[in-house]
C-alpha cells in the first residue's frame, strides 16, 4: 500500500502510518467480534459471512464491499493476535496488587 496524500503527494510518514495501523487494529477489532459471533451461530463459510457483512452495511476497511478473502484475512489475524496474546506471559501492571501507586495514594487521604 502506498502512502499518498490526495494530491499524490508522499505524506507526513510516520504518523500518518501510525494512524493508519491505529484504524486497522479498531476495524480488525470491531468487524472480528461480529465475525466471531457469525461463526458461533453456525455460520463458517467466509463468503456466506461476507454477504451477511454487505447486507447489514458494515464498512469494510479500504474496500467498497466484503469479500470472502477479506473475511478470512480478518480471521486468520485475530487468530494470530490471540496465540501471540496467549504466548506472552501476564505482567503485573502498575495498578494491581498490594503496593499501587494508587492504593497508597489514596490510603494516604
Amino acid at each position: 500500500m502506498a502512502w499518498a496524500s490526495i494530491d499524490g503527494m508522499p505524506t507526513a510518514g510516520k504518523a500518518s502510518r501510525a494512524l493508519d495501523r491505529a484504524l486497522l487494529a479498531i476495524f480488525l477489532e470491531a468487524a472480528g467480534a461480529l465475525i466471531d459471533q457469525l461463526v458461533e451461530a453456525g455460520i463458517s463459510d467466509p463468503a456466506d459471512i461476507a454477504r451477511r457483512l454487505n447486507r447489514r452495511g458494515f464498512p469494510c476497511f479500504g474496500r467498497p464491499r466484503w469479500g470472502a478473502s477479506t473475511v478470512s484475512m480478518v480471521r486468520r489475524r485475530r487468530s494470530l493476535r490471540d496465540s501471540v496474546d496467549e504466548a506472552l506471559p501476564r505482567q503485573e501492571s502498575a495498578c494491581s496488587g498490594r503496593d499501587s501507586v494508587l492504593r497508597s495514594a489514596s490510603a494516604s487521604a
